[in-house]
Parts: structure tokens; C-alpha cells; sequence
């Protein structure tokens, strides 16, 4: 396989002869000297494609961030270029602004189980941690659930005080 370097250029087979690991060896220098190189990449998967579908087996040897470093059933070793779409971490790193004012409002529903009296200390907090968030510098967004939680805290404290008033009222 004869291969430039050129950018203009474009990789193309010159002896049918050749064996496929030599190829895959060809490609990894052309890879390692221009690992942008599109159509070196094609070409590897495609030569790739040949050689799993003589043996499919591959043994994973290692790894860089860009590489694997792999090898055949023959002991042929070889690095294959890492093209796949880094996954997102969950949970993310860091939560959203709001996260605290929301698990506030949850415990404040929870609260209202026991006649309300979980709510009148975790609604407050509720409505303190959204008042923090509008203090903050943040988004569009958060700022609204900010108000939300205001809004259904402040709902939930007076339904809790409903909810105590008739309690008080069945131990008179």
C-alpha cells in the first residue's frame, strides 16, 4: 500500500499482494503522524471489517484517551483510533441551582403525613433555599422554579395549618 502524507492526497492501494495486517500497519503510521486523516480512518474500517470477518477474535491489550491497543488470534498487535462520543457522567457533577429548594418542597409534601407538622419546618426551608437562588446570578429557568417553590411552599404551609387547626380541634 502506498501512502502519502500530502493533504491532497489520497490513500490508495498499490500492491494487491499485500497481507491485511500490513495494511492495518500502514494505516496506524499514517493514523499516528495525522490522526485527522477521514479517509485513513475509512480505509482502517473497512481493512478492519476484512479481518474480523476472517477471525473475529480481537484481545483488548490497553488503552490511551485517542487509542485502543488491540491484537489477533495470530498475535498480530495493532492500535485502533477511538472515534465514539464521550458519555455524560450521571449523575451530572453539578446539580441544577434549584435542587435544593426542590428536595426542600418534596420533604414539605412528605410533611403533611403526619398532620402537617413535618410541613411548617421544611416548607420555610423550601422558600429560604429558592430565596437564595434568586439572589444568585442564573438562568431563566431556575429563576421560575425558584417561584414555583415559593408559590407551592407557601400553598402547602397553609394547607399544613389547616391541617394542625383541625388537630387541634379533635384534642379539645
Amino acid at each position: 500500500m502506498e501512502i502519502t502524507t500530502k493533504p491532497s492526497s489520497s490513500l490508495r492501494i498499490a500492491d494487491p499482494s499485500e497481507t491485511l495486517e500490513e495494511s492495518v500497519t500502514a494505516l496506524n503510521q499514517v493514523l499516528e503522524l495525522n490522526p485527522e486523516n477521514a479517509e485513513a480512518r475509512q480505509t482502517l474500517y473497512e481493512t478492519m471489517q476484512q479481518i474480523l470477518r476472517k477471525d473475529a477474535f480481537l484481545a483488548y491489550e490497553g488503552e490511551t484517551d485517542v487509542i485502543y491497543k488491540v491484537r489477533t488470534f495470530e498475535e498480530f498487535q495493532f492500535i485502533h483510533p477511538k472515534d465514539r462520543a464521550m458519555a455524560e457522567l450521571f449523575p451530572p457533577q453539578n446539580s441544577p441551582p434549584a435542587r435544593t429548594a426542590i428536595h426542600w418542597l418534596g420533604w414539605s409534601v412528605v410533611g403533611l403525613i403526619p398532620a402537617g407538622l413535618g410541613t411548617l419546618i421544611t416548607a420555610p426551608l423550601a422558600v429560604i433555599a429558592a430565596i437564595k437562588l434568586l439572589n444568585q446570578p442564573a438562568e431563566l429557568i431556575d429563576h421560575r422554579r425558584a417561584w414555583i417553590v415559593i408559590g407551592g411552599a407557601i400553598l402547602l404551609w397553609l394547607i399544613a395549618l389547616g391541617f394542625i387547626f383541625i388537630l387541634a380541634l379533635h384534642l379539645v
